[in-house]
């Protein structure tokens, strides 16, 4: 009886034992197939994605953006004199009807640093899209963008969409043009000594229409270096508020002027600050370099001074 109820007893664990094994056998290959099948899935989902992009991005060959009408430039609080006007192709010649387009244009300003926004819209049936922008409310030099609207934000579509854009000034001079300025900006020898008032820079403003414009009723050499609220109150005294700004700088050579290639190499270097004259707040600041050559000293340092005066005021008169 003993060995009957053993022989049972070892036939129900051995009975157990397999069906354990069975079903961890069960399991194992479950879990084993459940991420193949899930694998295989992404991997189609990403396969028809590919397809799609890939497919996008050579519908744009021969897609050809151009603009038939943009406006001159304006000022702030002032409306541009057109629409930005622009027709779409493909490769060839037909005009587009009905085809995506995004437009990336300048919406504000912070700290001296344009931002932009971003519209979707789709072309007449000519193939052309008409944009009026806002009256601007800041000054800026930069440029309004057309491209393909993207399918997708993977790099891939959007570098290739962006590629195709187009472009168009987008030029809106501050208000230094109508309130005018007073400059306290000297130019320095090559042995760092002040000689003079910067006079191309004086020059530029003026070809540029601007008539209120002038050196600053303080512009000892003794008061280069002096802090800026110094120098705004000194002019303040005697101007007020009759200009707008009060330009301060310094404009340098970077190295002696020195031979090079059969002519003379002449670099300088501008530091320019701007102040609001109603408060006396520092507004604006940056240092440009240039380098110009010439057949002799005298060629190399009035070219390098002439356009280094016309890249000083862009900055201003598109910056401030």
């Amino acid at each position: 009886m003993k060995v009957t109820k053993l022989i049972f007893s070892c036939i129900i664990l051995s009975t157990f034992l397999i069906s354990c094994a069975s079903t961890n056998s069960n399991q194992e290959n479950s879990n084993t197939q459940a991420p193949n099948i899930s694998s295989e899935i992404e991997e189609k989902s990403n396969s028809e994605q590919d397809s799609e992009s890939d497919k996008f991005i050579k519908s744009l060959e021969g897609i050809n953006i151009s603009f038939t009408k943009s406006p001159k430039a304006t000022q702030i609080n002032k409306n541009f004199n057109s629409s930005f006007d622009f027709t779409v192709k493909d490769k060839s010649g037909n005009t587009l009807a009905n085809y995506p387009l995004t437009i990336s244009y300048p919406s504000s300003k912070e700290k001296g640093e344009i931002l932009y926004n971003e519209i979707d819209i789709k072309t007449d049936a000519n193939g052309t899209y008409s944009y009026t922008a806002e009256t601007p409310k800041f000054s800026a030099n930069t440029t309004l963008a057309v491209y393909p609207t993207p399918i997708d934000y993977s790099d891939k579509v959007i570098d290739a969409a962006v590629s195709y854009r187009a472009e168009a000034e987008w030029k809106v001079k501050s208000d230094i043009i109508t309130k005018g300025a007073v400059l306290f900006i000297w130019d320095f020898n090559e042995k760092n000594k002040p000689i003079n008032n910067s006079y191309d820079i004086l020059s530029e403003f003026r070809t540029r229409g601007m008539s209120m414009v002038g050196n600053a009723p303080i512009n000892e050499t003794s008061y280069i270096g002096k802090p800026l609220s110094t120098l705004y109150k000194k002019n303040y005294e005697i101007i007020e508020t009759a200009y707008g700004y009060l330009i301060v700088g310094t404009v340098k050579f970077a190295k002696p002027v020195a031979p090079v290639d059969d002519q003379y190499s002449c670099t300088l270097i501008a530091d320019i600050q701007a102040v609001d004259m109603k408060n006396g707040k520092l507004i604006y600041s940056s240092t440009f370099e240039h380098e110009a050559r010439g057949k002799n000293w005298n060629a190399c340092v009035s070219k390098a001074e002439g356009e280094l005066a016309t890249t000083v005021v862009d900055a201003l008169v598109y910056g401030l």
